[in-house]
């Protein structure tokens, strides 16, 4: 298989690469109002006082007033759904050039609680913010998927719509994934388990690479991705949206449609998102397993179709003493597994049904309910927080019993297809506390707990039932020394609790004879610990450099899935075997980063170094043990060794000239086991981002278009350096991806248009962090995304 792709074609494409059109219009202008993404908003009036002359923008945002006298006047500004502007203007006979950049109206109310909620411990700390808009550009199957472009975040996949993120190499619960105050729980143990997300549903989100313990608990050692509550309509207003996205490479369809509504600042909103996918193509038509090169027929995966459905309903308060906000949300997701994945694939499986969207066994099912409530009070320059979460995770997979020697005899009932069911339910409270001191420093105290129990069921076995708990104190303190210098630092004090029952199956052979079983052992551990930072904020060079140093002891707790598992789990081709007796991990890490900002450059390079003492992670057994379970081969053990995670992340954006910009993102990540002189298995392969955009013109009713053509280069995981023992090399491999898009305004309706063809030159390629990487199955191949974005809004 040539993984090459075209080279003639890349050279060719590559010299354009850097050559592009140039077409600006010039108009002198006394003045244009913007939106807080530096958009122009049409239809914003504009009063000049004291003379009450009054005027509404045009579609480029601009207005005009002329025939004035000498003297002072006030522009004010005003649009639905931001705060009234007013801004003070000389007029000496000459035109007078006026920027007007308006601030939301309920990210005003809001922007106190959630910056000094999450602006303390990452103030110092590398951190990423990414809108609805970013989102939106790079929408991809799932949400993990769709924020890769992000230096140092990468993501473990199970084909086109089950994904879950990495940051810095670390993945599920090394990382929190924190949902308007609320961690996800949902199985994040699986590496073949996705994030219950609804991708339409996130508008703002903060992405902390780096030691999140302090602040997040336990599983924040890695980062913290924060999803933010979406915005707040307007008083007396409603706003709303609706999406469709189509994807030809899988046929994918879907759509989304939010509608939100403010009565004397008492509001409610509903969500509701629906999609539903094809089995995918790849450039391949055939895979390996176990050294046999099987086909894939007509270049499509077959059993790899599904579909997913989303609900989200809010309902709160907004008042000058503070916020009060319900959420219910409903997550749906049934997705087939490409048979090659969980077994020996029978020729059936195999061969085309004539049907590419049936989803047959095996195949998963996931149910994520979730309940929050968060409320914040005002109290002066205090404020108090409470998140408070209800979560009900249920996860199904099926599969045919006679797959995995298990006799029909055994089963209630003969035709009983679920494998596993795993129901988690979690409940979780979260609170602090911030207040300031004339001394200038400000302090915030927290706490958190959380419980949690599981239970199983299916003729397989993996985990047994259990109930874990975890809570722990927090106080972060922080100091601006002078107007360019901030110091943070803070301590952290945790416990946690793992109950596990004790279970046992027997493993039968084809005659059903029992020739061995799986055991977990029943265990009652406790563990304590604790967790500290320290951290600088410096600006310098009259502001256009900001130097951030962080310095943080972190932690995490077992998790049952590495103590007491004991069973093969299919999605990763692996009998996997917990280990009782784990110790807490401990991670010493240090983080440095650099920003600048000038007139046509800007970027950002940071750097860092964890260490990480007692560090679990799955391995072979060595010397090799091998699994009595059918088609399992070596059995695979959670084990702790020292471990080293460094590298650093590059980002930049250069003007070439007016409308034309190149960005580019690198990151590096180098693993290390000093044991056994290796990498760490599934470290993400190094990359080069570049994008050169073109925006090439604002026309009438056609604005915010731009051009973009991107190259992708990802190194090889080759290599002692790169691959730990029994683990697959993946080789390099370059992909090219071009976007156009245009905001489209008829009879004041906006209309945003967005067009990829990701995977420009249908390139073959293997993705180190797939879970189909094992048995060769390269990536998606060509893909042509259309997407449309209708928002409205209007008063009541």
């Amino acid at each position: 298989m040539d993984y090459k792709g075209d080279d003639m074609i890349q050279k060719v494409l590559f010299t354009f690469f850097f050559i592009g059109f140039y077409l600006g219009a010039f108009a002198q202008i006394h003045g244009v109002v913007l939106d807080d993404h530096n958009h122009e908003l049409l239809g914003a009036s504009v009063v000049l006082q004291p003379l009450g002359y009054a005027t509404t923008t045009t579609i480029e945002g601009a207005f005009s007033f002329t025939g004035l006298d000498n003297g002072r006047y006030s522009l004010i500004t005003s649009y639905i759904g931001y705060l009234k502007d007013t801004t003070e203007v000389e007029w000496q006979g000459e035109v007078v050039h006026v920027k007007i950049k308006l601030v939301p109206f309920s990210e005003a109310l809001e922007t106190v609680v959630i910056l000094d909620e999450h602006a303390k411990q990452e103030m110092t700390l590398n951190v990423e913010h990414v809108t609805d808009e970013f989102l939106q550009k790079n929408l991809e199957g799932s949400f993990s998927k769709s924020i890769e472009k992000l230096p140092g975040i990468s993501s473990i996949n199970v084909g086109v719509g089950i994904a879950k993120p990495v940051i810095r190499g670390l993945s599920a619960n090394r990382i929190i994934i924190n949902q308007q105050g609320v961690k996800q729980e949902s199985q994040q143990w699986g590496s073949d388990h996705g994030l219950e997300i609804d991708q339409f549903d996130v508008e703002r989100v903060e992405i902390i690479k780096g030691p999140g313990s302090l602040q997040y608990g336990s599983d924040g050692m890695g980062g913290v991705i924060n999803i933010m509550p979406a915005k707040i309509v307007p008083k007396n207003s409603f706003a709303g949206s609706v999406m469709g996205i189509y994807k030809s490479n899988n046929l994918h369809v879907g759509s989304s449609a939010k509608l939100g509504v403010n009565v004397n600042n008492w509001f409610v909103s509903a969500r509701y998102s629906y999609q539903d996918f094809a089995d995918y193509k790849v450039p391949a038509d055939v895979f390996t397993y176990n050294g046999f090169d099987l086909p894939i027929v007509n270049n499509r995966l077959k059993n790899t179709a599904g579909n997913e459905e989303n609900i989200n309903v809010t309902a709160g308060v907004n008042k000058e003493w503070g916020i009060t906000r319900f959420t219910f949300s409903h997550y749906g997701l049934e997705a087939g597994l490409f048979s090659g994945a969980v077994g020996v694939p029978r020729s059936y499986a195999l061969t085309d049904d004539g049907n590419i969207r049936d989803i047959d066994i095996p195949k998963q099912e996931v149910d994520h309910c979730k309940m929050i409530w968060n409320q914040t009070f005002y109290l002066g320059d205090h404020h108090l927080v409470f998140d408070v979460g209800l979560q009900r995770n249920i996860r199904r997979e099926f599969s045919e019993p006679e797959f995995h020697s298990i006799p029909l005899s055994q089963l209630e009932d003969p035709n009983d297809k679920l494998a596993i069911e795993l129901i988690l339910e979690t409940f979780s409270i979260a609170s602090h506390y911030e207040y300031h001191q004339e001394s200038g420093w400000k302090h915030i105290i927290g706490s958190s707990v959380q419980w949690q129990q599981n239970e199983r069921a299916g003729f397989e076995y993996l985990l047994p039932n259990f109930k874990t708990f975890r809570g722990g104190l927090y106080g972060i303190s922080e100091k601006e020394l002078s107007s360019k210098w901030l110091v943070n630092g803070g301590v952290r004090l945790d416990v946690g609790t793992n109950n596990t029952e004790y279970f046992k199956q027997y493993i039968w052979d084809s005659n059903e004879t029992t020739i061995d079983s799986l055991e977990s052992i029943a265990t009652d551990d406790i563990f304590y610990n604790w967790s500290a930072s320290i951290g600088s904020n410096y600006s310098f060079g009259e502001g256009r450099y900001v130097l951030k140093l962080n310095l943080g002891k972190s932690f995490r707790v077992p998790y049952p899935a590495e103590t007491v598992s004991n069973g093969i789990h299919h999605g990763t081709f692996r009998h996997e075997v917990g280990t009782p007796d784990l110790k807490t991990e401990q991670g010493y890490q240090f983080d440095v980063g650099v920003s600048w900002d000038f007139d046509k450059f800007h970027g950002s390079f940071a750097t860092y170094f964890n260490y990480f003492d007692q560090y679990i992670y799955l391995g072979p057994t060595f010397p090799a043990r091998f699994s009595q379970l059918p088609e399992a081969g070596q059995i695979f053990q959670y084990r702790q060794d020292d471990a080293i995670y460094t590298g650093f992340e590059l980002q930049w954006e250069y003007e070439l000239r007016p409308k034309v910009h190149l960005n580019q993102a690198i990151d590096y990540i180098q693993s290390f086991n000093p044991v056994t002189t290796l990498a760490l298995p599934f470290t993400p392969q190094p990359s080069v981002r570049t994008e050169l955009i073109f925006s090439p013109f604002n026309y009438k009713r056609f604005q915010h278009s731009y051009i973009e053509l991107g190259h992708e280069y990802h190194l090889g995981a080759t290599g002692p350096w790169r691959v730990d023992r029994s683990e697959q090399e993946t080789p390099a491999y370059q992909l090219w991806n071009v976007g156009m898009g245009t905001d489209i305004s008829i009879a004041n309706q906006e209309l945003k248009l967005k067009f990829q063809v990701q995977n420009l030159f249908n390139t073959p390629y293997l993705a180190h962090l797939s879970r189909y990487r094992i048995i060769n199955v390269p990536e998606q191949g060509r893909n042509l995304v259309l997407s449309v974005f209708i928002p409205f809004n209007g008063a009541l």
